[in-house]
């Protein structure tokens, strides 16, 4: 649940699964217990049950209405959402291949500097998080299309479309020996149908290969040419303007990823946390 989403009963929730440290006891939520103890009593004097329920609620609402405690939850919200990200970019990056992940750590360097080459600019509010946020999305998509690279190419390296070409040409010249309406060639017929489709997801595994081949070289030279303006750049606006035609002309690498979805399926970036970058060097440079 991204923060924005954030309301009111979600705050009341946050506040009657609070925990607060008591030394010597760790963190202990304390209004159950004592909701729990209200209850107990009850047994005895019903009255206790009234209280108990009526104390719950006046915490519940004080402690959801507080914006100190608002931004607690908002952000341990941010906390969570970067470590489960953290979490599947480390996965994603695991199943590279060593040369995909060399390809992504110096993407991520060149990332690095563009920031520090434009940290020490004057920045106008919103410059920053479209440079942080741009270059999040930048590097989240190279991945993707990393990962989805070696999983497509783990297909056709199990896959001979010489071999799939021959069995459907005797395929199809047995089926033309074979009268209709047997059971012979209703066999033929269906087994030349299946190697057709595995023909034509070849077809299509080896044009997106080229596809994505071609966007990782794009992707990578855009960075580079926003790191060697990064380094020369007097307004950090002029980084921020061109990383946003960079994201831009990169909307129909997105349009093709969407209709792909069995081939990115599950990496979807709608949530992603705007510090992707700086948690991703961290973690390499560790």
């Amino acid at each position: 649940m991204a923060n924005s989403a954030l309301n009111f009963i979600d705050y009341v929730r946050a506040a009657f699964r609070w925990r607060v440290r008591v030394p010597g006891l760790g963190h202990l939520p304390l209004n159950i217990l004592a909701v729990a103890g209200f209850a107990i009593l009850g047994f005895g004097n019903p009255a206790f049950w009234l209280l108990g329920l009526a104390g719950e609620v006046a915490y519940l609402l004080w402690l959801a209405g507080s914006e100190r405690f608002q931004k607690l939850v908002q952000g341990t919200q941010i906390l969570r959402q970067r470590a489960l990200w953290q979490a599947r970019q480390d996965n994603i990056y695991a199943n590279l291949d060593g040369t995909s992940q060399g390809r992504y750590r110096r993407l991520l360097q060149d990332c690095a500097l563009i920031l520090k080459n434009t940290e020490t600019l004057a920045v106008k509010p919103g410059s920053e998080d479209l440079r942080s946020g741009g270059l999040n999305q930048l590097i989240w998509l190279f991945l993707k299309l990393l990962y989805s690279k070696i999983k497509i190419r783990d297909i056709t390296e199990q896959v001979s479309r010489g071999e799939l070409e021959a069995d459907i040409a005797k395929l199809s010249a047995k089926l033309s020996r074979e009268s209709e309406n047997t059971a012979i060639f209703r066999s033929l017929q269906g087994t030349l149908e299946i190697e057709k489709k595995r023909l034509e997801n070849l077809v299509k595994a080896d044009d997106s290969l080229t596809v994505i081949d071609a966007e990782l070289d794009r992707i990578e030279k855009q960075v580079t040419l926003l790191r060697e303006e990064a380094s020369i750049a007097s307004d950090p606006d002029t980084v921020s303007v061109r990383l946003d035609g960079v994201m831009q002309s990169l909307q129909g690498t997105n349009k093709w990823i969407a209709e792909h979805n069995e081939l990115f399926g599950g990496l979807d970036e709608s949530e992603m946390p705007r510090n992707l970058l700086e948690a991703s060097l961290k973690q390499r440079e560790g």
